[in-house]
């Protein structure tokens, strides 16, 4: 599980995990690409990212998110 704060309105390069991710905006907006299809997610909206989808995404600041990944722990990044 992973819960995100964006403090920046950010983009993410397309990527492809080899497990599920599932996710839900708990605050704000966070858009979703894949296929080149823009998937806007807003606040109580969720979303399941099969196994192997290439996808990305934007996140206007102030946005917060649950993702939870199948069978895989969250990376963190050490500041």
């Amino acid at each position: 599980m992973a819960f995100w704060t964006c403090r920046e309105t950010a983009a993410s390069a397309a990527h492809a995990h080899d497990y599920d991710e599932y996710m839900i905006v708990v605050q704000g907006c966070y858009t979703l690409i894949i296929d080149g299809e823009r998937i806007p997610l807003k606040t109580g909206q969720e979303y399941l990212i099969r196994r192997g989808v290439l996808h990305g995404g934007e996140v206007l600041a102030g946005t917060r998110t649950i993702h939870a990944f199948g069978g895989h722990r969250a990376d963190r990044v050490q500041q």
